[in-house]
């Protein structure tokens, strides 16, 4: 006998036992890329804190398949894309594991909408291994489009929308109960007939301290120290701890999907709590090395200060892969301050999100409400400090124009950052930008979201060809390159770092190639990595003091 339970069969003899002996895996799908881009992988951390939450509720029998950890090198290429692959285990590896495990229920990770598809194939396997066995799809890309995601894959039974911290215990004890009401479930999303049915969302976690340690002890941490093909590829050692401190970012920039899923009210963990992390990643997994994936890690540039006093003790090298805001703190002064405490606990990199160089677009159209000048004093200040500086810059916007790509060459070019990465825009859906491409029919021909990649061109240029732009940026991004490796030692001692063959990615000089090309001039790689023409350039301390010291008279 069966129980239809919201257009789901659900077998009485699976459920006929305490929600707390649920079988609940957790799985993060292969993941999509230009096959020029660096295969990255590291711990899923979604799903580590959605277990944590689980066992924290009592659930004891939980499993986290990272597919891309699993088989790292099962490269394909995707039907859907030129020059695209796709990596990670197949869907008979995952049929295999499922065989072993016998879950109940699995969720589904679809982050990226770049992911999507490979999430889809993920929800196919887990049916054909049972058909009965609930699948539940969550992420960013789900949270936005739960009833896309519902419409154009049958095999997912529901779409569990927002943080899933909390949310995710509650589903797996109403779902146990075989209620046919699932009402009192926060942010799920279900289908009755034709119509879905969507719950209100939960609220945001503002309790970032009660949150339980992510359970990095159910994913094979040694095959990622092993790889060591981070979100920063550049390690020392390849034992890495990647964390989140805080979630939420107040800016509003046009085209960023993070605050559809976490919001923009900033909400961090205390000091406290961020080094009872640390502790745990050192003693349990032995890290050496810390990466930081907040969104804007030092809007309370206070807080900051504290977590370095409090972690410095582990001599950890720590580096921001993401992005934090060029003017925090506001006061230079005090921003000099912080800098120097990040260098002392271990810092050696930090990551400018500045976008564009042209002011009006950055503030009037993507919203970004930055002084170009505080970019180049932050440049400044942090080098002063002993710290190197990524920046990040991005073209290809809607109705973008020459001048405003002139400008952000221009600008990039007299800015004295360490290494940068010049992506094409990516339309994500939930912005403000996928509203205006879709409003204005802008999406490149080419375009779907296994092809949504930082490598393409998504967006219909407005006065230039697409292959213009595309070769433009990559051009760009040589150059820019380029000449930051003239200037420092540690700069081309950074690239040096990398484990393996980077394949002509956008951000990276791969130190396996014998030349890059720029401008059509063939540069031998052993000139871009040499010594020679920098001595006495590593202490310099600010380039422009004028700049540092505007604001001490």
């Amino acid at each position: 006998m069966h129980l239809i339970l919201n257009n789901i069969y659900v077998s009485r003899m699976t459920f006929n036992k305490n929600s707390k002996d649920a079988r609940i895996a957790l799985i993060s799908p292969r993941a999509v890329a230009s096959k020029n881009m660096i295969r990255r992988v590291q711990p899923p951390l979604g799903l580590c804190c959605i277990a944590a939450g689980l066992r924290e509720n009592g659930f004891k029998n939980l499993m986290i398949y990272d597919t891309l950890i699993e088989d790292y090198n099962d490269v394909r290429s995707l039907k859907s894309g030129d020059g695209m692959i796709t990596y990670g285990a197949s869907g008979e590896k995952i049929i295999e594991k499922m065989n072993d495990f016998k879950p109940d229920i699995v969720g589904v990770s679809s982050l990226f909408s770049s992911q999507v598809s490979q999430a889809y194939e993920v929800a196919r396997a887990i049916k054909k291994y049972n058909k009965e066995t609930i699948v539940v799809f969550g992420g960013i890309h789900a949270s936005d489009k739960p009833e896309e995601v519902l419409n154009d894959e049958k095999c997912v039974d529901f779409v569990m929308r927002g943080e899933g911290d909390y949310t995710w215990s509650t589903f797996v004890e109403k779902i146990f109960e075989n209620k046919n009401n699932l009402k009192d479930v926060p942010g799920l999303v279900q289908r009755k007939g034709k119509e879905f049915l969507k719950n209100p969302m939960a609220p945001l976690i503002h309790d970032m301290d009660a949150l339980p340690i992510p359970a990095w002890d159910l994913v094979p941490m040694e095959k990622y120290f092993e790889i060591a093909m981070y979100h920063n590829p550049y390690v020392k050692s390849g034992r890495v701890g990647c964390i989140m401190t805080s979630r939420g970012c107040p800016d509003r920039c046009y085209f960023c999907s993070s605050t559809v899923f976490f919001g923009h009210k900033f909400r961090q963990m205390s000091p406290e709590r961020v080094g009872e992390m640390v502790d745990y990643l050192v003693e349990k997994f032995q890290i050496k090395e810390l990466q930081i994936e907040d969104d804007n890690f030092a809007v309370n540039p206070i807080r900051v200060n504290k977590i370095c006093d409090r972690i410095k003790h582990h001599k950890l090298r720590v580096t921001m892969p993401n992005a934090m805001r060029a003017d925090t703190p506001l006061n230079r002064d005090k921003r000099l301050e912080m800098f120097k405490n990040m260098r002392e606990a271990g810092w050696d990199q930090i990551g400018l999100g500045v976008e564009c160089g042209d002011p009006e677009f950055l503030n009037d159209v993507i919203g970004k409400r930055l002084d170009l000048d505080e970019v180049v004093a932050t440049c400044d200040l942090a080098h002063q400090a002993g710290l190197l500086v990524h920046t990040n810059f991005m073209m290809g916007f809607p109705f973008e124009t020459k001048k405003t790509r002139d400008r952000t060459i221009n600008f990039a070019m007299n800015l004295d950052s360490d290494s940068y990465s010049l992506s094409l825009a990516t339309p994500l859906p939930g912005t403000k930008m996928w509203d205006i491409v879709e409003k204005n029919n802008l999406f490149h021909e080419s375009y779907n979201f296994d092809t949504g990649l930082p490598t393409l061109v998504s967006i219909k240029p407005h006065d230039i060809k697409d292959v213009e732009l595309k070769t433009l940026v990559e051009n760009t991004n040589k150059k820019l390159n380029y000449k930051a490796s003239q200037k420092k030692q540690a700069v081309r001692d950074k690239y040096k770092l990398l484990k393996s063959s980077v394949h002509g990615d956008r951000k990276y000089m791969d130190p396996s190639s014998a030349s890059i090309e720029i401008d059509k001039e063939i540069i031998p790689m052993s000139k871009v990595l040499s010594n020679e023409g920098t001595h006495g350039t590593e202490n310099r301390g600010a380039a422009r003091p004028e700049i540092v010291n505007k604001n001490k008279s």
